[in-house]
């Protein structure tokens, strides 16, 4: 493994009278040694630095660079993986990750999906159409409260209905409460419907409170978890996605945007949510949709719902997510656009319905089930 590499592709800008060759230079050794060639002996220059393969520029004078690193220097660990991929160069203007060649990292680094699209759909006895999720909101209802509209969202044939993110263990709705209480109203639904509704709960916590929570939802029955991985920790989302009978994974982008709103720094959209994130152990992936409450081009989704879904990474492909303002009659376009293995996540929309929140949800189910899916 000393000998072997693995590459990054970084997009990179230059900026007043930077050099692209010494801005190269400046990753490779940055992420590496962190140390001047000049004091280097020729073993550690020739196999620890980080090495130029490939450099093109682009029409907008930014340039694609991959430099490849030696796998000795990840150490068989996540935290150190994440430290060479954006590391001392998160403090460098200029320089976004691309892509990663993750068919080159060992096998036991990143455990990917445990479940991915084919995974979610046997459990749920769904194969032929678009999955449906809402968000039990706002904060500061009640658990009762939160477990009744749970109760008329699964009843109306919702397929996965999510803790809104900013659910924790607050007074009003306390998690263990809350996961018994909703838990039980999705089951009450289910066994009068005949449906397979899940309730996921957000399990996102400080340490090993985030474990323990993750454990009482698998007591529960539930169908999957929800984690924030910028808040909790990439790596917890691997430790999860890693355990023996495990449950799927839903990830939500808070706290990620510093990473991605700048498109000359940090991560390229779909590299975190439908790369990064996959490799690390989604299953189901949350980003801001395009026309929503955010500012994501349809062709910066488009991306994240191919990347998401892309068989040529080692890893199962998984379900994007869009949300953050869809609206309940644009799910045809929707359906057109990200096609048939996605989740559509409708929050507000569903809570205006004039009728309301179960004659939503069966509203959805219908335009799901009666779409016409081409792939």
């Amino acid at each position: 493994m000393a000998n072997e590499r693995f590459t990054i592709t970084y997009r990179i800008s230059l900026y007043h009278d930077e050099d692209i060759n010494s801005k190269i230079e400046s990753i490779c050794r940055e992420q590496s040694v962190e140390l001047p060639r000049s004091v280097l002996n020729p073993y550690i220059e020739q196999t620890i630095v980080g090495s130029l393969t490939r450099l093109d520029r682009n029409p907008d004078a930014s340039y694609f660079a991959q430099i490849a690193y030696p796998l000795g220097n990840v150490g068989l660990e996540i935290a150190q993986f994440l430290n060479i991929l954006f590391g001392n160069i998160s403090l460098i203007p200029g320089i976004q990750v691309k892509a990663v060649d993750w068919s080159a990292l060992p096998s036991g680094l990143l455990p990917g999906p445990r479940f991915g699209i084919d995974g979610v759909r046997k459990l749920m006895g769904v194969e032929h159409r678009a999955l449906s999720s809402t968000a039990l909101k706002p904060m500061g209802s009640t658990a009762s409260e939160l477990a009744a509209m749970a109760y008329e969202f699964a009843a109306g044939g919702i397929d996965l209905i999510k803790d809104d993110h900013g659910l924790t263990n607050q007074v009003y709705a306390p998690f263990e409460q809350r996961l018994e209480a909703v838990s039980a109203s999705v089951n009450k639904a289910n066994a009068q419907t005949g449906n397979t509704s899940w309730y996921i709960p957000h399990i996102t916590a400080d340490g090993d409170e985030l474990f323990r929570r993750y454990e009482l939802a698998r007591e529960y029955g539930v169908g999957a978890v929800m984690i924030c991985p910028q808040l909790c920790s990439p790596g917890a989302l691997s430790e999860l996605a890693s355990r023996e009978n495990g449950l799927p994974i839903m990830v939500h982008p808070s706290f990620s945007g510093t990473f991605v709103l700048d498109n000359r720094h940090g991560f390229d959209k779909a590299f975190l949510y439908g790369g990064l994130w996959r490799a690390m152990g989604a299953d189901m992936t949350i980003f801001p949709n395009h026309a929503g409450r955010f500012s994501f081009t349809l062709k910066e989704c488009l991306d994240i719902v191919h990347t998401a879904r892309d068989t040529s990474l080692p890893y199962k492909p998984i379900f994007p997510t869009p949300g953050g303002g869809l609206q309940r009659k644009s799910i045809p376009y929707w359906i057109e656009k990200y096609g048939r293995d996605s989740i559509f996540l409708i929050g507000g929309s569903l809570y205006q319905h004039p009728e309301g929140i179960r004659a939503a949800a069966i509203e959805i189910r219908s335009l799901l089930e009666e779409a016409v899916y081409e792939d």
